[in-house]
């Protein structure tokens, strides 16, 4: 009897309720789960979108975003459902604010944010992934030669409508020496800079530096959409190691030097030259910077080191060449590999 009473008195062990994961959703499903996600994420990114029209710096920085809810539902509940919603806020935004503009977004962000979410998922065809290795890259090339091929056929469409590259490019020429101008006479380099000269070359680079840009910036959407999905435990697959498998293909290096090359001609085939090699230099930098991650990794002052070059690269820009010029040697001399060799070696 003590001891029965002594044992009912002893403090008692407290089992906490384990955590349970949240169930990855069945990707080819059509449920209301993932009805919803679809069309939630299209009027999400047809919101964001949108909010460019105001003109406004915020709505600009925010326009960054509009690949993401598209990247998000496609990661996490189904290629499928993802492409249902770029499609969902092309259409939105084909009926306000004009069709051009739904036009615009359907080629410039939608279909590349659904395509860069395919590719990275391994290109799935019939159940069966057409892609096993280098996903990351090959989801940012993908996005790249989409972007490229939107932005060419929109540049040849204006050069036919005007007539030449000149009149084409004549809009953008004049924003761009109103702008080069006031920005001498604020600074009294009227000697030094001749504004004609510069609104010239900035509308010449407008379409190739775009290009880049919108690609850099999905590829920091897909990112983050791969994160997010991650930490909602709704990825199927695991998250690729970027820093090991951004392993573009050696053509590219080939193919950047020739777009290098035309992009001096001038002209239509000048231009079509300057975005190619713009926007695969881009890609090749992003291999740099995967270079730099993966021979840090493990280093004393890694963290540190990296922080700053994201700092300087952020700040100044055009540091990132150096990183274009670290993907073209390592796509010769495959750093990261040897490095693996190295260590595989000493252990």
């Amino acid at each position: 009897m003590a001891l029965a009473l002594k044992t009912a008195l002893s403090p008692m062990p407290q089992f906490l309720p384990e955590r349970k994961k949240l169930p990855v959703p069945d990707k080819s499903d059509f449920s209301l789960t993932q009805i919803f996600a679809s069309l939630g994420g299209g009027l999400a990114a047809a919101a964001v979108f949108a909010v460019i029209t105001k003109g406004t710096l915020a709505g600009l920085l925010l326009a960054h975003l509009a690949p993401l809810p598209i990247m998000i539902v496609a990661l996490g509940f189904g290629l499928r459902h993802g492409a249902t919603s770029a499609i969902i806020a092309t259409g939105l935004l084909s009926i306000w604010p004009h069709p051009v503009f739904g036009l615009v977004y359907g080629f410039l962000v939608a279909l590349p944010a659904a395509l860069g979410a395919f590719v990275v998922s391994g290109a799935p065809v019939r159940e069966r992934d057409k892609l096993t290795t280098r996903l990351p890259a090959w989801a940012v090339l993908s996005m790249g030669v989409a972007l490229v091929v939107a932005t060419s056929v929109a540049v040849t469409s204006a050069v036919l409508h005007f007539g030449s590259l000149d009149e084409a490019l004549n809009p953008l020429r004049a924003k761009a020496y109103l702008i080069i101008e006031d920005m001498i006479r604020a600074q009294d380099l009227g000697d030094r800079l001749d504004a004609k000269h510069l609104s010239g070359v900035a509308a010449y680079a407008f379409p190739a530096t775009l290009t880049a840009y919108v690609l850099l910036a999905h590829s920091l959407n897909l990112w983050a959409a791969g994160q997010i999905a991650k930490a909602s435990s709704l990825l199927s697959r695991p998250w690729p190691d970027i820093a090991v498998e951004f392993v573009l293909p050696r053509a590219v290096s080939a193919v950047f030097a020739i777009a290098v090359a035309v992009a001096t001609l001038g002209e239509i085939g000048g231009e079509i030259g300057l975005i190619v090699a713009e926007t695969l230099g881009l890609a090749l930098a992003l291999q740099g910077l995967a270079v730099a991650h993966a021979l840090l990794r493990g280093a004393r002052a890694g963290a540190v080191s990296l922080t700053i070059i994201y700092f300087v690269v952020g700040l100044l820009g055009w540091p990132i060449v150096f990183f274009t010029a670290l993907g073209v040697a390592d796509a010769a001399f495959s750093f990261r590999a040897r490095k693996a060799a190295a260590q595989e070696r000493r252990g």
